[in-house]
């Protein structure tokens, strides 16, 4: 089979969904990384440390362009553009492909004039450019030639993994629970989550729960924000939560909650509608194209304080409305973002950059 060298954090649960998916439909898969892991079926190349920050990208970028010669790789394929990208574009390696995530295209250029210098030196590299949402890869098209093609791949759910709970699961209880599973930082709106809860609690008192999962940098000034607003027992702190316990997050929900500053695609929606939660989403980045307003959730402006537990209110008070849009959630999903067929179109992508490059025959 064809080798598949990956550029990317082999720590980070996205990665690993790509690379042992790649690896179980019997792609060859060496993966560069800083930061250790194990994945099954791939083999993980850990970059030595020096410092353990940032600057080991620039610190180790001739061992890692000796680690990609000495594999030989048929593709090499960077995740994240202004890292792994930036090493791969270095490299010189081709056929050479660079998924990008987020930050690294909507962030990253707006820091200075040469951040988005580099970001566009680093895309016009890349022989493919891979996208999981139509916002990013229009935000994209801003930095490269009109000329190149993108690649929208969504990043999706194993829908086998999330589904629907059983109706005794929550069936009953007396009260409805809002909750978000997110890294704990600004740019994810849990400080308005927070406020809009607040208002929420005082109309309608004892009638809810927030469950927040994840941590971050902003955990203790959130949980410090949920004292002033003296919900404290109202909201349930679970941390980081593995992976396998996740989707089970999801079930335990009435609705799922993304108020974002900022997302470029909007996973955690998908993996809550794909449970047959309702979704409250604001309207940014890539979440209009995962969430159908009025459909499987409801959609409303970022920063809105207001509108957001207005929302909250309609689904609290309106049981046959969550039911209703959770159902049409899970089956939107089916429809659009079944992982196996998101792994399937970048098959496809790999098959057509083997074609091009005259590599090697895959089936």
């Amino acid at each position: 089979m064809p080798k598949i060298c990956l550029l990317a954090n082999a720590a980070s649960p996205h990665t690993e969904k790509w690379a042992s998916a790649l690896g179980r439909r019997g792609w060859s898969v060496d993966l560069i990384s800083f930061l250790p892991a194990e994945i099954p079926g791939v083999r993980i190349h850990l970059v030595p440390a020096v410092f353990g920050q940032k600057i080991d990208y620039i610190l180790r970028v001739r061992w890692v362009k000796e680690k990609i010669r000495e594999l030989n790789p048929d593709i090499l394929h960077a995740h994240y553009a202004t890292s792994f990208g930036f090493l791969g574009a270095i490299s010189s390696v081709h056929p050479f492909i660079i998924s990008a995530w987020g930050s690294d295209i909507f962030s990253f250029p707006k820091h200075s004039p040469f951040h988005r210098l580099l970001l566009e030196r680093v895309l016009s590299t890349a022989d493919y450019l891979c996208s999981t949402s139509h916002v990013m890869a229009k935000e994209m098209y801003s930095h490269i030639d009109m000329k190149k093609k993108i690649n929208v791949i969504p990043f999706g759910v194993d829908v086998t993994q999330f589904v629907p709970p059983e109706q005794a699961d929550t069936k009953g209880r007396k009260k409805v629970v809002f909750g978000v599973a997110k890294y704990l930082q600004p740019v994810y709106g849990l400080d308005l989550l927070l406020k809009a809860f607040a208002q929420l609690n005082h109309l309608e008192p004892e009638r809810a729960l927030l469950r927040i999962a994840g941590d971050g940098p902003e955990r203790t000034r959130l949980q410090a924000l949920a004292a002033r607003l003296e919900i404290t027992g109202q909201v349930e702190w679970l941390g980081t939560l593995p992976n396998s316990e996740i989707a089970r997050f999801y079930q335990d929900l009435d609705v799922v909650v993304v108020p974002s500053r900022q997302e470029s695609f909007g996973v955690t929606a998908v993996e809550g509608s794909a449970c047959a939660r309702p979704i409250i989403a604001s309207r940014v980045g890539g979440l209009p194209e995962v969430v159908l307003d009025g459909e499987t959730g409801i959609m409303v402006e970022p920063e809105n304080i207001g509108k957001l537990m207005e929302a909250m209110k309609r689904m609290l008070e309106h049981p046959e409305e969550r039911e209703r849009m959770g159902r049409a959630g899970r089956e939107f999903v089916l429809r659009n973002y079944d992982w196996e067929e998101n792994v399937t179109e970048m098959e496809e992508v790999y098959r057509e950059v083997l074609r091009e490059s005259g590599g090697r025959a895959v089936n």
